[in-house]
């Protein structure tokens, strides 16, 4: 049979393809739609979520530095020498500012700043969004401020140093400048430290940049204080002796130190002229620099004390040796070296005495120019200390290679060389510590904020020379005071020692007819000596020039108050300090405000004094023992009553509560001994809290010995 092809059917089969087709390709463009929709939104939302999280963020909050309190520093008795207060600053937000030019103005007049200036610094396109406009504006401006009430202008806390004791160790504290960073002294060196941590807050912002919400992201942490060797009395004593001796003297500078002869602690670092560390800016930045540890000098008769000990420890010399002075002159080379009067025999400890230029260049001819340039750098001398301030020099110490024929009798007895005040000190220290050389240091110990010890500085000694050689050359110095040039230097009740020196100073390359440097280094009291003092002072104008006159006054007056300060006990077979009552008052330390008074039982001497019938009488006796109660967390006042109930004396030291006590609790002492208890106030309480082994392991002199290699 035949087959008939049907056009109509094979049409309608080509449409349905067709469709199909169509269907099938808008279905798959619909899936590749919504994948990529899924995909987009997953890129989104998943893998990319943190980066557009904080374009949102950033659109909608900003973030803030919050203000940090630096950590505290205190003296050795943990009173405040540097703290902070808080203070505002002024902020803008230029953006949310209608009217910038009136805003600048109103501003300017408010703050005392130049409008012009202001106005430009609102309209820089950089600070539309933050200004400081001025850092630390006191009450009176902030009241000024908000009286304006200019939308996006506002107040923020912010913290500012603070020096309660002002001028006081100015040279050691440093300061803080307009930016928060140490700008001198310790407040640079312990920079980081001291600093803290910066806190962030996060504020909310609307479509128009205002802010009205805040939270805090992370929240500040106060840095870490520092507790100091300085004691602010000692301070005190040696800034105002120091101060009276350059009017007196009409000088042009001067320096005191004052060290603890076995540690190395500095008591006390004073530079005259002073400045104001709450207004340094307003001095010349010449005053900020440390004279004590960046000043270069040529120490004169001071500097004996290498020679002397050097030749005693090569067994060059020996202390009863008779050395021919040659009617005070001697030839080296083409030059002519004098004294200042003709001596002729003296001996060893009678050219120490005397302050012979003589007989100290024959001991370095003995010595060589190589031993004794050995001897300068075991001594210190050409390298830093170690003191932690920032600025230290080296000096200058040249070596023996490079020295001229006459070096060797000049740098005998203190020329051609440089040295620094800390380094001359040090030096000194040898011959008071029997021998060693110790590091000086200021900080004794860094805490945190809550307290916690983080940093002991420990005493470090060197032996330089043997224990026999320190003795000759003490023995010599304390001939000094007693029978040479620094007579003006003897204590009243202590026995001491040291070395007179008068330097001429270079000027324009050649020594001056004019300027001088007098100084004295000394220690008491002997036979164990518990400070080393060094006073110089700088181009003395009164007449008197010399170490003997200007300077060894001034060590007296300072070591005799330091040491009854430090109640160290006199020497009974020497004359005894005279102290008017008015001194007695002034140098007490045991005075209680508004304390109630203990009526005695009756006065010394008067018998027969009435008693009321039924009261008690209790006697004190000799010899009789009670056990120390544990004062932690008591006031003063009522440490005070239970001492006077068990015939203890109380020395107390700060105030607040009690957080340290020597002897312990319940340690047994017989009555009419003396219990230390230290009192202190919040922080600075719990530091000491936390500092109880600390204190108690330094107080047992705890030590690093180290061996200095022996000279050849």
């Amino acid at each position: 049979m035949a087959q008939h092809y049907i056009p109509h059917l094979s049409a309608k089969t080509g449409v349905r393809k067709i469709v199909a087709t169509r269907i099938v390709l808008v279905i798959a463009v619909v899936v590749v739609w919504i994948l990529s929709i899924v995909f987009r939104l997953v890129q989104l939302q998943v893998l990319e979520h943190d980066r557009f999280e904080q374009i949102a963020r950033d659109r909608q909050e900003i973030t803030r530095a919050a203000a940090v309190p630096r950590g505290l520093i205190y003296d050795c008795r943990m009173h405040e020498l540097a703290r902070n207060m808080g203070v505002s600053m002024v902020v803008a937000e230029p953006r949310r500012i209608r009217d910038l030019a009136s805003a600048a103005t109103g501003l300017a007049a408010a703050l005392e700043l130049d409008p012009a200036q202001l106005k430009a610094r609102m309209a820089n396109p950089e600070r539309r969004a933050y200004l400081v406009v001025k850092h630390r504006i006191d009450p009176k401006a902030e009241a000024r401020v908000e009286e304006l009430r200019i939308n996006g202008v506002y107040l923020v806390d912010e913290s500012m140093r603070v020096y309660p004791n002002r001028n006081l160790a100015s040279h050691v504290l440093g300061f803080v400048n307009m930016n928060g960073d140490g700008g001198a002294g310790l407040e640079e060196l312990y920079d980081k430290d001291l600093r803290g941590t910066e806190g962030i807050v996060a504020l909310d912002i609307d479509a128009n940049g205002r802010s009205f919400r805040g939270r805090v992201i992370r929240p500040p942490r106060q840095g870490h204080s520092l507790v100091l060797s300085l004691d602010r009395s000692i301070q005190y004593i040696a800034e105002r002796e120091l101060a009276a001796a350059v009017a007196e003297h009409r000088a042009k500078a001067g320096t005191v130190l004052v060290m603890e002869t076995d540690t190395g602690r500095i008591l006390a670092l004073a530079n005259w002229p002073d400045f104001n560390c709450n207004i340094y800016n307003t001095y010349p930045a010449d005053l900020w620099r440390n004279r004590a540890i960046t000043d270069l000098f040529e120490p004169g008769s001071t500097f004996k004390v290498v020679v002397a000990a050097a030749a005693l420890e090569t067994r060059l010399t020996h202390p009863a040796e008779v050395i021919d002075c040659q009617n005070g002159s001697i030839r080296i080379g083409r030059h002519v070296f004098h004294d200042h009067r003709p001596y002729g025999l003296l001996t060893f400890q009678q050219v120490i005495e005397n302050s012979s230029n003589v007989g100290a260049a024959k001991l370095g001819l003995r010595l060589g120019e190589e031993r004794l340039h050995n001897a300068l750098r075991r001594f210190g001398f050409g390298a830093e200390t170690g003191i932690d301030l920032p600025g230290e020099i080296i000096g200058l110490v040249r070596d023996w290679r490079s020295w001229s024929g006459l070096s060797i009798g000049a740098i005998s007895f203190g020329q051609e060389i440089g040295v620094t005040s800390i380094q001359m000190l040090t030096a000194i220290n040898v011959i008071a510590s029997g021998g060693y050389r110790v590091r000086p240091y200021v900080v004794d110990r860094v805490i945190d904020a809550d307290g916690n010890l983080l940093r002991t500085t420990w005493p470090e000694k060197t032996r330089i020379v043997s224990p026999q050689t320190a003795a000759a050359v003490s023995s010599a110095f304390e001939g000094v005071i007693t029978k040479g040039t620094g007579r003006d230097a003897a204590l009243e009740g202590y026995r001491a020692a040291g070395k007179t020196g008068t330097a001429q100073k270079i000027v324009n390359g050649r020594y001056s007819d004019t300027d001088y440097l007098a100084s004295f280094v000394g220690y008491a009291p002997l036979p164990n000596p518990r400070i080393s003092v060094l006073v110089q002072i700088d181009s003395p104008r009164n007449g008197d020039i010399y170490g003997g006159k200007v300077a060894a006054p001034v060590f007296k007056r300072i070591a005799q108050q330091v040491l009854l300060y430090l109640r160290v006990h006199p020497d009974m077979t020497l004359p005894l300090p005279k102290r008017t009552p008015a001194q007695l008052a002034a140098a007490s330390k045991d005075l209680i405000r508004n304390a109630t008074p203990v009526p005695p039982i009756a006065a010394s001497g008067q018998e027969g004094a009435a008693v009321e019938a039924g009261s008690e009488i209790v006697f004190r006796l000799p010899g009789r023992s009670v056990a120390v109660p544990d004062f932690r967390g008591m006031s003063k006042r009522k440490v005070l009553a239970r001492c006077h109930e068990l015939g203890i004396v109380l020395q107390p030291n700060g105030s607040g509560v009690a957080v340290f006590q020597s002897p312990p609790a319940g340690k047994e002492m017989s009555i009419g001994e003396t219990c230390n208890v230290t009192f202190a106030t919040s922080t600075a309480g719990a530091s000491l809290r936390s500092c109880v082994d600390a204190n108690t392991q330094l107080a047992q002199s705890a030590v690093r010995v180290t061996a200095a290699p022996s000279s050849p």
